[in-house]
Formats: C-alpha cells, sequence, structure tokens
C-alpha cells in the first residue's frame, strides 16, 4: 500500500510540475547549485585528439569551462524565482565577500571584459525556466538553450565591447576578445546546455523528497 502511495505522489509531482516551494531542502539545493557553479567557473575539460594524418600526428586539443551548461542546470531544476536567486546570491557574492570569478573577484570586477556574460546569466535563468515551466519537449529544452545560451553571449559580447571602447581598445583587439569569448564557445554551450536541463529534467523528478 505504501508503495503504490510513493508511486502515485511521484507521479502527480512529475505530471504536476509544480514549483519549488521554500524548507529547509529548497535552501540544501539552492547552496548546491551554487557550489556546482563556482566550481564550474574554476574548471577546465582538456581533451586532446590524437589525428594521424600524412604520416604526421597531429593534436586537436579541446579546453572548455562549463559555466554556462551550469547556469542552464539551475534554471531547468530550480524555476524562475529560486534560480534567479542561486544566481544573484553568486554574483553578489563574488562582487562584496570571495573572488568567485574566473579572474577573481570585487566591485572592480564589473569593469573586466568577461563581466557582462556573468550579468548575462540573470536572463539567462528567466528565460530558459519560463520555456520550460510548461513544456518538456525535445523541441522546447532545445529552444530553451538557445535562449539561454544567446541571450548571455549577447550580453556578454554588448558589454566587452563598451569596456573595450572605454579602454580604448582597438577593433582587432574587440574582435578578437569577442571570438574567444563566444565564437569558439556557443556550439559547446548549446550541446552540454541541452545535456545539462536533460539531466536536470530526469534529477527534477526525485525533488518531492524536498517539498515535503
Amino acid at each position: 500500500m505504501m508503495n503504490k502511495r510513493l508511486k502515485a505522489g511521484i507521479k502527480k509531482f512529475h505530471k504536476s510540475n509544480p514549483r519549488i516551494r521554500f524548507c529547509l531542502g529548497t535552501l540544501a539545493l539552492i547552496a548546491a547549485c551554487i557550489m556546482l557553479l563556482i566550481i564550474a567557473t574554476f574548471t577546465q575539460i582538456k581533451i586532446s585528439f590524437n589525428i594521424p594524418e600524412a604520416g604526421i600526428a597531429s593534436y586537436l586539443k579541446f579546453e572548455y569551462i562549463p559555466q554556462i551548461p551550469v547556469v542552464l542546470f539551475i534554471a531547468a531544476i530550480l524555476g524562475e524565482c529560486w534560480g534567479l536567486l542561486a544566481i544573484l546570491i553568486y554574483i553578489l557574492a563574488g562582487l562584496f565577500i570571495f573572488p568567485l570569478f574566473a579572474l577573481g573577484g570585487g566591485l572592480s570586477y564589473v569593469f573586466q571584459y568577461n563581466f557582462g556574460y556573468i550579468f548575462g546569466y540573470i536572463f539567462a535563468v528567466l528565460l530558459v525556466s519560463k520555456e520550460l515551466k510548461n513544456a518538456n519537449s525535445v523541441a522546447h529544452i532545445l529552444l530553451s538553450v538557445l535562449y539561454g545560451v544567446f541571450i548571455i553571449h549577447l550580453i556578454g559580447i554588448l558589454y566587452l565591447s563598451i569596456i573595450a571602447l572605454l579602454k580604448q581598445d582597438g577593433f582587432d583587439f574587440i574582435r578578437n576578445v569577442i571570438y574567444f569569448q563566444s565564437f569558439s564557445k556557443m556550439l559547446y554551450d548549446i550541446v552540454f546546455g541541452f545535456i545539462a536541463i536533460l539531466l536536470a529534467k530526469v534529477l527534477r523528478k526525485f525533488l518531492w523528497i524536498i517539498m515535503g
């Protein structure tokens, strides 16, 4: 009897897709998501492929920092309200308490070229969570990934361009920074972001445990 009630509760939660309500479990989940974002900030995925070509071994090196996929994961698993809170805590802590960002922290970090990408996390969480709120199809997941990735890179590019112009950097410098920060990474952000949201969808099935 208990097993049937348990299964019925899980099925009802998954079908209704409710908002996560405030409780100690919610706070723990928010803290875990913030910690995951911090870990992602200082994590580099390095993969090398040995490609034999005309008898000469060449290497394809791949380095990637998975911050944006983690942001999409947070949006998918926490939703709009708590996801936004997690991102705001991360940003405010990095600006006022700890050096949580890739190049340090403190208020002076707002003048770093890459701060616009961090600021874009706020809008990405809002867009992704709203898109996923009442839709679970693959098409909607992919659309939410595209929304999230593009808004982060759009804000990041605009922000770094403004900072570069204020610092009177040349056009070639701005172009190279944009390529390094965005164009070389967007495809990876989309692929890993899609995987991150799928993972969040699976984990969300078990959130009935922390919802009391």
